[in-house]
């Protein structure tokens, strides 16, 4: 049980560390309805379902072998992330030049809220070399048979009850009423970290030739 609150612990403080993930809860939480932020967080915690069977699987193992495996997950992975930023960019510029509600805000929102999370959370493969060291502990031979399944089954839940909070508080009136008065801004910071994001894949994918 020690074991298994450890990782999962190490899994809390990581979850929201600044990345995609945490960026788009945030974003998502203060500019549209709690209901579609929501299906973010389920489309990232299915993404969190893919790395952990994968990881405990052995996948690492079959990455250590071809290097290319993860250089190309990498650059896909970045060309999601670059086009999602880029969008937020163009929005945030566009949204400097008139006058918007944040009703308005919400009408230009992407529908598919579900596929942008899971989308986000699988465009960075670094999370499965990620999950790889965390879980190490359990995919040693000296470790409960049934450890896998408990954090086969616990981490994904953990990921959505962290993150449905974390969107909770972000979608507070006062946050929204920040995000009403600095959309714009918010928007263009957003999509340059994005953007951000997937240029550290690439140069790491660069690194790993």
């Amino acid at each position: 049980m020690s074991l298994l609150l450890t990782i999962c612990s190490l899994h809390f403080f990581a979850q929201l560390s600044p990345g995609p993930d945490v960026l788009l809860v945030a974003k998502s939480s203060a500019s549209t309805t709690r209901q579609n932020t929501l299906k973010i967080v389920l489309g990232i915690s299915v993404g969190i379902i893919v790395w952990v069977v994968l990881t405990l699987m052995g996948f690492t193992v079959l990455i250590q072998q071809w290097p290319w495996i993860q250089q190309v997950l990498m650059i896909i992975g970045g060309f999601f992330l670059a086009k999602m930023g880029y969008a937020m960019l163009r929005g945030g510029v566009s949204t400097l030049k008139q006058e918007v509600s944040l009703h308005g805000v919400i009408e230009q929102q992407p529908k598919n809220y579900f596929m942008m999370g899971l989308l986000t959370n699988l465009s960075n493969p670094k999370t499965l070399i990620y999950f790889s060291s965390v879980f190490s502990l359990a995919l040693s031979s000296s470790a409960n048979s049934h450890l896998k399944t408990q954090l086969a089954i616990i981490i994904p839940i953990q990921t959505f009850f962290v993150f449905t909070l974390f969107m909770l508080i972000m979608s507070m009136p006062k946050v929204k009423h920040l995000y009403q008065k600095s959309g714009s801004y918010i928007d263009i910071a957003s999509g340059a970290l994005f953007v951000i994001f997937a240029l550290w894949l690439w140069l790491d994918a660069l690194h790993l030739i």
